[in-house]
């Protein structure tokens, strides 16, 4: 499997679980984890990182 074929995974995962957050499926602080798991292996940069927080902001607030 290729970095870019486990990003597409990762950016995948991270929309469906910012999905389930905007339904109430699951919780801010577990989405967090996800992304900050991605993040510390290096599967996201610091860009994306913040992209997907401020998502989660977003999806909180609704």
């Amino acid at each position: 499997m290729t970095i870019e074929q486990m990003k597409n995974i990762a950016k995948e995962k991270m929309n469906n679980e910012i999905a389930f957050l905007s339904d109430k499926l699951t919780s801010g602080s577990e989405v967090r984890a996800t992304l900050f798991a991605f993040f510390l292996v290096e599967i996201f940069s610091i860009n994306e990182y913040r992209y997907y927080l401020e998502l989660i902001r977003q999806a909180e607030k609704f």
